[in-house]
């Protein structure tokens, strides 16, 4: 055996595992689709949040496994016993930090977000704000259907509270946060309706 053998079979290993959370997750939500008028297959936005936290060096097997499964308990019927099963202690802890309470109130909902984000783990907060990204690009690229131009800088004015009180997340994340809310907040401004001359 070389010597570069055992890290071989540690990649293959961790892509073993990634493709079977992203196989678990296609099967899981499978019916379901984003809101945006494109109606895209959800596991789009899961892969891509994978993808954002990979394309800024965050390759880490459990983290990108939790990417993949970070919408699976509260929009799905699993359970946090499944995916400690299939997936271990670790990847189901990341998944459970990022998972909503079952607050019917959606305020109440949004304002936790904000108030736990500090204390949640660094994988959980990365994330948090990997997650943000791809939904802010999404409200541009693909925004839900009748989501006023009121709702949406709403949801970047929240987004923003949210990414800010991540504070141990990836700097180079929070850089490209911060460049795509911008953009997309000046776009979003440039729809609104232009005043009349009184």
């Amino acid at each position: 055996m070389t010597a570069t053998q055992p890290r071989e079979l540690s990649t293959l290993n961790s892509s073993r595992k990634l493709l079977e959370a992203l196989n678990f997750a296609a099967l899981r939500h499978r019916t379901q689709r984003r809101k945006g008028k494109a109606g895209a297959p959800y596991v789009n936005h899961l892969i891509e949040v994978a993808h954002i936290l990979a394309s800024h060096g965050l390759e880490d097997e459990h983290l990108l496994c939790a990417a993949v499964l970070h919408d699976i308990i509260e929009d799905t019927l699993t359970t946090p016993d499944d995916l400690l099963q299939r997936f271990g202690r670790r990847v189901t802890a990341i998944v459970l930090e990022v998972s909503d309470d079952e607050n019917p109130q959606v305020w109440r909902r949004k304002l936790a977000q904000i108030e736990n984000a500090p204390d949640m783990s660094t994988d959980a907060q990365n994330l948090r704000v990997a997650d943000k990204i791809s939904n802010l690009r999404g409200i541009l690229t693909s925004p839900p259907e009748h989501w006023s131009l009121q709702r949406k800088l709403a949801y970047y004015a929240w987004a923003a509270k949210v990414v800010e009180a991540c504070d141990r997340a990836e700097p180079s994340m929070l850089r490209t946060f911060a460049a795509i809310h911008a953009s997309g907040s000046v776009t979003l401004e440039m729809m609104r309706e232009p005043q009349t001359p009184s």
